[in-house]
């Protein structure tokens, strides 16, 4: 608190907020725990009770203040219109307001936000609502009157009112909460450019002047961006817009994947790198300019703003913003002295401009990294005393970084490259050093001598073709690419505890061992006059006069043997002190590393299952996703979910560049932050689009042990993006017979009971004819009999009513079945009670005969449908026929993912994502 009160004060002003953030339910309790332990500590430690009361009240203002902005962040749009909110749902609004940010058109969708200032022309609002707005266009043409639209404009919009998507199934993104981060909570669905036209409002001129600003910025950035495009070629513009100017628009969606996967996202979102090195260019020209340095940086600092804002002011454009104008103010005065307390002094300016900030990924990445390498480098500088100068300093920059970014790398994207920091010290160079600044000045130069900058621009290219091939290399490498677990807040916590420990320790003990050794004085007792004087003084002249040559030798010879026998003395006390304290430091050292390891093979470690097994039904909208997890940990993935796309000719340009995908939007980040390292087994229970359109991205990311499926493929080619994987990983391919079982692990089993082979082909392959082709995929579901831990669960694909009829058919008759013995005790009585059904083709009448309800008797009847489909799924038809066999039904589309998960004794515990009241 004494040396650097900013970072204390800041650390408590986040915690505060952190624990006002998590505990929002019961802010009032924890606010009186926070007062009665920060009492009890004034009264123990009477020594710190300044600081106690300064850092507790500090603590219990930012939980106050974070909750403050909670309560303040509601809309006053339904009181103004005096409706409930559930009432304003797919109802009309006509709006007048501001666009607020800049428009972006992707296809025929075009979104912005605005702030809405008048309702229904009759409403108006005390106090201005941010709203989304989602436009969708009707003809090619309008695309024209769309890009006429920008921030600043007065606007009138007709459309229906919608609230933002929340998340349906447990950990994944959750889209409400995000834009209720920014203060939206309505969505304003509109269609055609006609239900928008041009208004007036009377604003203040405050208010005008500050978006005129920031619609001029935005042409500022539009006019760089079109100069890039001009500049550069085709495959790396968009690259070269995030790099240079913070546009990640029109950048390849393979191309950041690619990126991302090796942990480089930060070179194309500015920050702190790109922040810095445009200080340092702007410094060094203002220097050649013969100008003072505190002159130079007073117009740096002012250029600052200027440069963020180009760029997009992101989070962590603002913080490096914020910090180098602080840094440079106090270089400019001489009193830089601690980067640590710079960061501390923008933490805290940001997060009281904005809490929300706090969330922000890019915000958390950026403060933490920064603060990693001011107090982590120095740290491990001992380590690297054995390579050169030159190069341990970018060593200990790029493993500093990674290490520190890996808690949170591993929490919000469930991934984590071996090879990352290779990466890093081999393109963060290239990027910083040549890509940057040589396309800043060609940018530059665009605007004196184009023909010049183009020529300078193909070469920038050339080297980022190079740079592309090399990110690509690094990541087809096999094995590289681990998938991580989502941490606990106390496992990060303790990782940042145990990296500091060992690090320090091992610090001190580098310190000991490479310091001066100590000299023959050092140790003789500077309490004796005598002494000190025998040491300090020329050896001739601490002798006393004695014409004897014998008493001269004399003298020496005891004063000299008794200093030596002091200095002996003397060492060993030293010695042992130190010894006992190096020992200290090594045991602490190794004790951190040993803990170190253990929480870092814990992390990566999936979820220990307890001999519970799991069976998940993922809500994927109109489709099917089941993920099941075993008793003992085996994972096993029932199709994949899937998004209907319909292209017609002539509408080409709806295309959309990076349009939603249901499995790398969904379930590969599901999959992940559950800790699917492998998936033992992918069964596609057939060839649907809303059952496989998901599987080739999880294919793709996931490494998987064996695929299923009923043998067959569609008419078309839907399923050639799955099968080209598959074969390119030589994974295996299985087509389960009726009858059939997989021994999962001791306590799970899958039964086999249909679909019968298709009879002009029995065979997986053929090299010569291939897989025989099925149109009607629903009468060739793969169905199965899953029994874990005691329990029966059945799984139906799209199975209709007469392939129904054929698996109880079969079961009765085929003599396969009558020496199961799963189903022998079954067979006299015709029924065979089960705990779950998984309701065959959401829930159409098609499937669910009642001979089939009545046979199997489910406890539990679950229904995978989308919320939104336009089937008239689940049809009163098939609800009733459950109702008549008395089973519970649960359903996607009501309460989202369905979780039921099976003790070692049998107990059935099911849990919603919605509860139904």
């Amino acid at each position: 608190m004494q040396t650097r009160p900013l970072v204390a004060l800041c650390v408590v002003w986040v915690g505060g907020s952190m624990i006002a953030c998590l505990a929002s339910e019961y802010i009032w309790w924890v606010l009186i725990g926070l007062v009665l332990i920060l009492f009890s500590g004034y009264l123990v430690f009477p020594q710190l009770q300044r600081s106690i009361l300064i850092l507790g009240s500090v603590m219990l203002i930012a939980t106050v203040y974070w909750h403050w902005n909670e309560i303040r962040n509601q809309s006053d749009i339904p009181s103004t219109l005096q409706l409930q909110a559930s009432q304003m749902i797919d109802q009309s609004v006509q709006g007048k307001g501001v666009i607020i940010s800049p428009i972006k058109v992707d296809g025929d969708l075009v979104t912005f936000f605005m702030n809405m200032y008048q309702l229904q022309e009759e409403h108006s609002l005390a106090t201005p609502e941010k709203v989304r707005i989602q436009l969708k266009l009707a003809t090619e043409a309008e695309l024209q009157t769309a890009a006429l639209w920008q921030r600043g404009d007065h606007i009138k919009i007709q459309g229906i009112w919608k609230v933002p998507g929340e998340a349906r199934n447990f950990n994944t993104f959750d889209y409400r909460y995000y834009l209720r981060t920014q203060y939206v909570h309505w969505i304003i669905s509109a269609k055609g450019a006609n239900s928008l036209e041009k208004a007036t409002l009377a604003l203040p001129k405050i208010t005008t002047w500050k978006w005129g600003l920031l619609r001029y910025n935005d042409q500022v950035r539009a006019n760089l961006g079109a100069h890039i495009d001009l500049l550069f070629d085709d495959h790396d513009r968009g690259y070269m817009k995030g790099l240079l100017i913070g546009d990640s628009g029109d950048l390849d969606p393979e191309t950041f994947a690619s990126f991302s996967r090796q942990g480089l996202t930060h070179i194309l979102a500015i920050s702190g790198l790109h922040v810095a090195i445009y200080t340092a260019i702007l410094l060094w020209i203002l220097c050649q300019m013969k100008m003072t340095i505190e002159r130079a940086c007073l117009i740096v600092i002012v250029l600052l703003p200027i440069y963020v804002l180009l760029t997009g002011a992101s989070p962590s454009a603002v913080r490096a913003g914020i910090m180098g104008m602080i840094g440079l103010y106090a270089l400019s005065r001489g009193i830089l002295k601690d980067g640590l307390h710079i960061l501390c002094a923008a933490c805290i300016g940001m997060l009281l401009y904005e809490p929300y900030y706090l969330l922000n990924v890019s915000f958390q990445l950026s403060f933490i990294v920064t603060a990693g390498l001011v107090i982590f480098v120095p740290l491990v500088q001992p380590l690297l005393q054995k390579i050169p100068a030159k190069w341990a300093g970018a060593i200990a920059v790029t493993g500093v970084a990674q290490i520190i970014s890996f808690p949170l790398t591993i929490y919000y994207f469930n991934q984590f490259s071996i090879l990352s920091s290779v990466a890093n010290f081999i393109l963060v160079p290239i990027v910083s050093l040549i890509v940057l600044p040589a396309g800043s000045i060609v940018l530059a130069l665009s605007y004196i001598w184009l023909p010049i900058a183009h020529s300078l621009g193909n070469v920038i290219s050339w080297i980022n073709t190079w740079t592309f091939h090399l990110v690509d290399w690094i990541d087809i490498i096999p094995g590289m690419l681990t998938i991580w677990y989502s941490p606990s807040i106390l496992w990060i916590l303790l990782y940042y505890v145990l990296l500091y420990t060992g690090l320090r320790c091992h610090q001190s003990i580098a310190q000991w061992k490479f310091r001066e050794q100590p000299s023959y004085a050092d140790y003789v007792d500077p309490s004796s006059a005598d002494q000190h004087s025998a040491i300090t003084q020329p050896l001739e002249k601490r002798i006393s006069v004695q014409d004897s040559p014998y008493a001269k030798s004399n003298l020496i010879n005891t004063k000299q043997s008794f200093l030596f026998i002091n200095f002996i003395y003397s060492k060993w006390r030293a010695l042992s002190y130190q010894s006992s304290w190096i020992k200290r430091r090594y045991v602490a050292c190794g004790i951190s590393g040993l803990i170190m390891i253990g929480l870092i093979v814990y992390g990566y470690t999936q979820p220990i299952t307890s001999g519970k097994g799991t069976v998940q039904y993922l809500d994927v909208g109109q489709g099917d996703s089941i993920l099941i997890t075993t008793p003992q940990g085996k994972q096993i993935l029932v199709d994949g979910g899937g998004t209907m796309t319909f292209e017609r000719p002539g509408q080409e340009w709806r295309k959309r560049k990076n349009p939603y995908e249901i499995g790398n939007k969904l379930l590969v980040p599901l999959l992940k932050k559950r800790g699917v390292h492998h998936l033992d087994a992918v069964i596609l229970t057939h060839g649907d689009h809303d059952h496989a359109g998901g599987l080739p991205a999880v294919i793709e990311q996931i490494p998987v042990n064996h695929f299923m499926f009923n043998g067959t493929l569609p008419d078309g080619d839907s399923l050639h993006s799955l099968m080209k994987p598959i074969l390119d990983q030589q994974i295996p391919l299985i087509a389960p017979a009726p009858g059939s079982e997989l021994q999962i692990d001791d306590q799970t089993t899958l039964t086999f009971l249909a679909p019968e082979p298709p009879r002009q082909h029995n065979a997986i392959y053929n090299n010569n004819k291939g897989l025989p082709r099925e149109e009607n995929q629903n009468h060739y579901s793969i169905v199965f009999l899953l029994t874990m831990n005691h329990r029966h669960f059945l799984f139906t694909g799209d199975a209709d009513q007469a392939e129904e009829q054929g698996i109880l058919y079969q079961l009765q008759q085929s003599s396969t079945f009558q020496k199961n013995p799963v189903f022998t005790a079954s067979l006299a009585e015709s029924t065979f009670p089960i705990d779950v059904l998984k309701i065959g083709h959401h829930g159409s009448k098609t499937s669910s005969s009642i001979e089939w309800l009545q046979y199997w008797q489910p406890a539990l009847s679950v229904i995978s449908v989308g919320a939104t489909n336009t089937y008239g799924h689940p049809t009163e038809e098939v609800l009733q026929r459950i109702e008549k066999v008395d089973s519970e039904v649960a359903r996607t589309d009501l309460q989202g993912e369905i979780q039921i998960q099976v003790h070692p004794d049998g107990e059935i515990v099911q849990r919603v994502m919605f509860p139904l009241p």
